[in-house]
């Protein structure tokens, strides 16, 4: 097969994990991505330490699951001589990825007309917290702020009686907004495929958030009164769309939205053939009238026995239902694996880590045919200065004042 973005270049100029793991997925696929630093400092996510685990003693788990496959040149952007040698690699390329804030890259003189001056074929690729337009587009914005915060999430994850608000997971706003820049990136450069010409692709954070939750929101907008927090106090309203817990404390998630085909065998399964044709539950109007009565009858039944019982009738009956898993055992689902998405990262250092494949496949492969690590800070300086038409000399000058590195 022939990678998706074989032959396409894109020099990114991002941190931290939303935009630059979008580019991380693009090389996944084929593209050359050349990650831009600062020459002794690189990327901040290089030395973050949050003490979450992300760190050990072989690798930062972080920088490999959303910069592997790329190249590293170190660049002192605020350097006149810097800046030219990055529009001189723009020039030979096909993406600008970036992450920086609309003023930081005003004061760099990278706004979209710049780099389109130099390559009008340029896709001029950026996100951000909160967007490009209005009074807020320049306030610094993570996954934990702009979308989890500002996008609702805490607080519709949030019980109303809650002591504190529902805990964000690490990067769960950044890797779902990297796939819609994503999206905004291969529709662009589809565009210009058809007209020749370049243009902005964008998106944020809290665009992405209101995107996900249009449910919510689109009710919200349109429902007076509506409270998304209703199903906290009437948990048992659906009880045909909800949780169990079983005797040994594992969660069996039903989600039988319509209910009345998988109804009998779920009756089977809990080996209570009495409901079937109980007039209490015979309907699903009657179902939802009395949810809270057959609420209870199923978790009763399914509190009585431990997760080891009930899987052989639960695994026999075809219908939409899960047990509630462990990050632990979602590694080592056999769904992922057979699609291909937990993958293994050989270091340098002769380590090897697992690190998550995005979720697009392409002719049935969605991991990288030949997986590459993330590079040490400026590993392609020289490579890359060389091949945009700097000699030797000029390199040697360029690092020795702190322009390269």
């Amino acid at each position: 097969m022939t990678d998706i973005f074989e032959g396409v270049r894109v020099v990114e100029l991002a941190q931290y994990v939303f935009v630059p793991s979008a580019g991380a997925l693009m090389a996944d696929h084929g593209a050359e991505v050349i990650k831009i630093e600062p020459p002794g400092i690189g990327d901040p996510y290089r030395t973050l330490k949050v003490g979450d685990g992300r760190e050990t003693a072989q690798a930062n788990l972080s920088m490999e699951q959303n910069n592997r496959g790329k190249k590293s040149l170190a660049l002192d952007l605020k350097n006149p001589e810097g800046r030219e040698a990055l529009l001189r690699l723009v020039e030979t390329a096909d993406v600008f990825l970036t992450s920086l804030r609309p003023r930081a890259l005003t004061a760099l003189k990278l706004d979209p007309e710049d780099l389109l001056a130099r390559n009008p074929r340029i896709i001029y690729a950026r996100g951000n917290g909160l967007g490009f337009k209005g009074p807020e587009a320049d306030k610094a914005g993570y996954d934990a702020s702009a979308f989890w915060a500002r996008g609702g999430f805490a607080d519709l994850l949030t019980a109303p009686d809650a002591a504190t608000t529902c805990r964000p997971r690490p990067a769960l706003g950044d890797h779902t907004s990297a796939m819609s820049l994503l999206a905004a990136i291969s529709a662009a450069l589809f565009r210009r495929e058809r007209t020749g010409k370049g243009m902005v692709a964008e998106t944020s954070l809290l665009q992405n958030a209101a995107w996900i939750l249009s449910s919510d929101l689109t009710i919200s907008r349109s429902v007076p009164g509506y409270d998304p927090h209703a199903g906290f106090s009437s948990a048992i309203r659906q009880p045909l769309m909800r949780t169990y817990k079983t005797a040994d404390g594992r969660w069996i998630q039903l989600m039988l939205l319509a209910p009345d085909k998988p109804w009998p065998g779920l009756c089977a399964v809990l080996e209570l053939p009495e409901l079937v044709h109980d007039p209490r539950f015979a309907t699903g109007a009657a179902r939802i009238e009395n949810g809270d009565v057959l609420g209870n009858i199923i978790a009763e039944r399914i509190g009585s026995k431990p997760w080891i019982e009930w899987m052989p009738s639960f695994r026999a009956w075809d219908a939409p239902w899960e047990l509630i898993h462990t990050i632990h055992e979602l590694g080592d689902d056999p769904q992922l694996a057979a699609a291909g998405s937990i993958f293994k990262m050989h270091l340098p250092n002769g380590a090897a880590v697992d690190v998550v494949a995005g979720p697009i496949g392409f002719d049935g492969v969605c991991a990288p045919a030949h997986p590459k690590p993330s590079p040490d800070l400026g590993a392609d300086s020289d490579a890359l200065l060389l091949e945009i038409g700097y000699v030797e000399s000029e390199i040697a000058r360029l690092r020795a004042a702190g322009v390269t590195g």
